[in-house]
């Protein structure tokens, strides 16, 4: 019974070994200085990875630290002004008629309906404008927020990769 323990836990270090050198730079090599066998490097190497992420609380194997998206999708909120134009070619209907002069009531009603959607419109565009605003503000918040997201994840992981480095090169291996 403990031999197969042994086997899978040395099974496990060794595939945990080999997605955490694939996880880390591609241009890392761990030289055996000392004439170290390959179950022992396989072993070190789980041991010292094990110990680096415990240090530097970074974890290359860890699915989450795959990174942010590369695009976001970010809504444009809705227009508190819409359907401002036509509000104001109605008001401005109404207010035609009323406040008209004269006798010809359809044209005093056309004249206010114009005005008023004139005015209802610049209402609907510049409440268009607001919004798009809003939603482009919102996008660059969030790539900032992205980007430092990256720059902290690269910091983490050199912390990691040092930590690894100097556990290895303890164990008496020649890293580069």
């Amino acid at each position: 019974m403990q031999t197969h323990a042994r086997l899978l836990i040395g099974g496990f270090a060794g595939v945990l070994t080999i997605v955490g050198a694939t996880a880390l730079a591609q241009d890392m090599y761990v030289y055996p200085a000392k004439g170290q066998s390959e179950q022992q490097l396989s072993t070190d190497r789980y041991e010292c990875h094990r110990w680096a992420v415990t240090e530097t609380g970074f974890d290359p194997i860890d699915v989450g630290e795959a990174g942010p998206p590369r695009a976001v999708r970010v809504p444009v909120p809705e227009n508190k002004a819409a359907g401002a134009t036509g509000k104001g070619a109605l008001a401005g209907a109404i207010a035609g008629v009323v406040l008209g002069h004269g006798d010809d009531k359809l044209k005093n009603t056309a004249i206010g309906a114009a005005v008023g959607a004139a005015v209802g419109g610049a209402v609907e565009a510049n409440g268009e404008m607001k919004a798009q605003d809003q939603a482009r503000d919102e996008a660059r918040e969030r790539a900032d927020d992205m980007k430092r997201t990256k720059a902290e994840k690269s910091m983490r992981r050199a912390n990691y990769r040092r930590a690894l480095t100097a556990c290895l090169e303890g164990r008496g291996y020649t890293v580069r």
